[in-house]
């Protein structure tokens, strides 16, 4: 009988979070569900991993950071799962920071639990994830999406090029990457463990590792490769976007107000609007620079010169917002109306 399909009596519980008090009230929030019965409540790994040794442990719920050691959750959990396969993980998180929520489902847990959502909503995803199912919010769902998306595939070649991996064994592979059993590749794939185990070896040959534990260090390491990348890049383009700011760019400053109020996971509102206001500054002092030049210029021009540079000025600005708008859905990061920025610097009380 497969593991989704048996019934069930109770599920023994384990929970470990940083401080005693907050495991304790975790345990509490899960004793209005009769189906659910804590059987440890445990907020070091010493006393976690104790009790993982003494009693069955069908789900434990841990936080990602334990003995005040960020990630040391995540580790203790490895742990758990190496003595006992079957034991599924219910990660709590902080926040929903790419690199945490990849390392939550590498290291096998099939659900994240968000600290910031009601804690009755704990008991449903204990159920849903001893059920076999994964629990995450669309915002973990979408970083674990953009990170598949975005990394590369583990790729074995002979020396002519050729793909030396089946569409089947990179199937394996993904599986295993996931911290799946042999047993639950097996179920996925409708397998016996003895063809995932032959899988294995072979692909073990082909890639050129030995063991399980260093294929799934090999495919984390070039997925965790390409992420860093990405991560120095954006790191890169905000110091660019500082310096402009900083160098009293009033686009640049608005710019990054609005990356300081939207950032993913790390707003930052005093920031944000402190650059608000610096802009705001920025631009009143350049709007009465530019109308003095302004109105000293016209003094030498005809009526008819101010009229042609009117006229080329309303041009271009439509034909600015034209491509804006067609650029649009194409530009990633924030992007600034031309035109209503114009405007803005023509009317600081509109600021």
């Amino acid at each position: 009988m497969r593991s989704d399909e048996k019934r069930i009596d109770f599920i023994s519980i384990a929970v470990a979070d940083t401080t005693r008090i907050h495991t304790q009230l975790l345990a509490e929030a899960m004793k209005g569900d009769r189906a659910l019965h804590v059987v440890a409540a445990a907020p070091s790994s010493r006393e976690l991993l104790e009790a993982a040794a003494r009693v069955p442990i069908d789900v434990v719920v841990i936080s990602i950071a334990l003995d005040d050691q960020p990630g040391r959750g995540l580790d203790v959990f490895r742990e758990m799962r190496a003595l006992h396969p079957d034991i599924k993980g219910v990660i709590l998180l902080e926040s929903s920071r790419t690199q945490d929520v990849l390392d939550c489902f590498r290291a096998g847990a099939r659900g994240i639990f968000s600290r910031h959502d009601p804690l009755e909503s704990l008991c449903k995803c204990i159920r849903r994830v001893y059920e076999g199912q994964v629990w995450a919010r669309s915002v973990e769902i979408g970083v674990v999406l953009e990170a598949l998306a975005n990394s590369p595939l583990l790729r074995a070649t002979n020396h002519k090029g050729m793909e030396l991996l089946s569409t089947r064994e990179r199937e394996v592979i993904q599986y295993v990457a996931s911290g799946m059993t042999n047993r639950e590749i097996a179920e996925s794939l409708g397998l016996s463990r003895h063809t995932v185990k032959n899988y294995l070896f072979r692909i073990f040959d082909k890639v050129g590792v030995s063991s399980r534990t260093e294929l799934i260090c090999h495919t984390m390491n070039r997925g965790k490769r390409h992420v860093e990348d990405r991560e120095s890049d954006v790191g890169e383009n905000l110091a660019k976007l500082t310096k402009a700011a900083e160098s009293g760019m009033p686009l640049a400053q608005r710019q990054l107000a609005e990356h300081y109020l939207f950032a993913n996971g790390s707003s930052d509102p005093v920031a944000a609007y402190m650059w608000f206001l610096l802009c705001q500054e920025t631009t009143r002092t350049l709007h009465h620079d530019v109308d003095a030049r302004k109105t000293s210029l016209a003094l030498t021009m005809s009526a008819h010169q101010i009229a042609e540079a009117e006229r080329r000025a309303r041009t271009w600005l439509q034909e600015e917002k034209v491509a804006w708008s067609q650029d649009k859905k194409k530009k990633s990061g924030f992007v600034v109306d031309i035109e209503e920025e114009r405007k803005k610097s023509s009317h600081p009380s509109n600021l």
